[in-house]
């Protein structure tokens, strides 16, 4: 626990310190968000570099931490259990430049889209080709598939969650929340299993979020970007690849769903806005105000009460899915059909908005 909060508060300091830096540069290199009544609801311009903010405190606090674990901790008078630890990194540091390059990229062309709005398919093509740093470093989501779907399989989750994200980041908050819960669940999992490495990587990856969270929500001065919301997805749905789920000795194979549904609620928001788009002959890719976030607001909650709506959502659903761990098939096969009617009350919630903002149509 002292390692899991020492790697979260130096990221959340380094990232407090980084996001008024990075507000400045983006008058400078053009990142700044212009208002439009049709989507955005700011009345002026905003900087949106804040996923700048979020890499670079990340990936630079835990880059440090790395070199320093293996140049210092072996010779050091620290437990013996922290020394293993120091002395089993080499064994991660394919996987560490995987992730590395992978998010790079990732982080690269939401930038770029964010300066020069890149067409859909070229962003499509980079986020796969971003795929490939994971996969040839073993990043692969195996879950008991043969080797030739494994692969498909991984760039099709990675790219679905870089994507939801990206469709979250419409209201202030909501996408960086989202993935500090996430965070969390998938930390205390990790926990739980004994995997002090991937503890320490949701810890810091949770506090360089919260260094940004605190000057987005709930009155922005800064906006994530594609850069930053990208980002998040992309290191998560990596991140949970990495982390076991299953193992011998528990009761049923069902903890594999645990990533699934721990990722639910972004999951659903993106799916059911797809499935709008395409029922209304709308591009898939081109923003609009059909989310989960607007449906909430349509039934009369404020943006902010929205947002901590879809907070208490994720939560619940993500909490719901560590037990599984422990549970039996019958008691397992219960909570997956609870969690369920979980998404059934939210399409209803959905379907209800729907209803009410659209006009009745004249008799024929």
């Amino acid at each position: 626990m002292i390692m899991a909060l020492a790697a979260f508060v130096q990221p959340f300091v380094v990232g407090l310190a980084l996001v008024p830096v990075v507000k400045a540069l983006a008058h400078k290199f053009g990142l700044i968000d212009q208002p439009n009544l049709e989507r955005k609801q700011h009345g002026a311009p905003i900087p949106r570099s804040g996923g700048i903010a979020i890499f670079a405190a990340f990936w630079g606090m835990l880059w440090l931490d790395y070199f320093a674990a293996r140049s210092f901790l072996p010779s050091a008078q620290l437990p013996e259990a922290v020394n293993a630890l120091a002395a089993n990194l080499p064994l991660r540091s394919a996987q560490l430049m995987g992730l590395f390059s992978g998010s790079a990229i990732i982080f690269l062309l939401g930038l770029a889209d964010d300066r020069f709005n890149l067409p859909p398919l070229v962003r499509l093509f980079v986020q796969v080709a971003a795929c490939v740093p994971l996969i040839l470093t073993g990043t692969v989501l195996k879950v008991f598939l043969p080797p030739l779907l494994a692969i498909p399989i991984t760039v099709v989750w990675v790219v679905l969650l870089t994507n939801s994200f990206n469709f979250l980041d419409n209201m202030n908050g909501l996408s960086s929340g989202i993935a500090m819960i996430i965070c969390a669940v998938l930390g205390i999992i990790s926990l739980l299993a004994r995997e002090w490495y991937m503890v320490a990587i949701f810890a810091m990856f949770a506090g360089a979020i919260m260094a940004f969270w605190f000057f987005n929500f709930p009155r922005a001065s800064v906006f994530l970007g594609d850069g930053g919301s990208t980002h998040l997805g992309f290191l998560l749905a990596a991140l949970s690849i990495l982390s076991t789920y299953y193992k011998e000795g528990v009761p049923t194979r069902l903890p594999i769903l645990i990533p699934l549904i721990a990722f639910g609620v972004p999951l659903f928001d993106t799916l059911s806005v797809l499935w709008i788009r395409f029922r209304n002959g709308k591009p898939l890719m081109v923003g609009d105000t059909n989310h989960f976030s607007h449906r909430l607001v349509a039934l009369g909650m404020t943006r902010t009460e929205a947002v901590l709506f879809i907070y208490v959502s994720t939560l619940v659903v993500g909490l719901a899915a560590i037990p599984l761990r422990q549970l039996d098939v019958s008691h397992g096969i219960v909570l997956a059909i609870a969690l369920c009617l979980i998404f059934l009350l939210l399409h209803w919630l959905e379907r209800g908005s729907y209803r009410r903002n659209v006009p009745p149509q004249p008799p024929v």
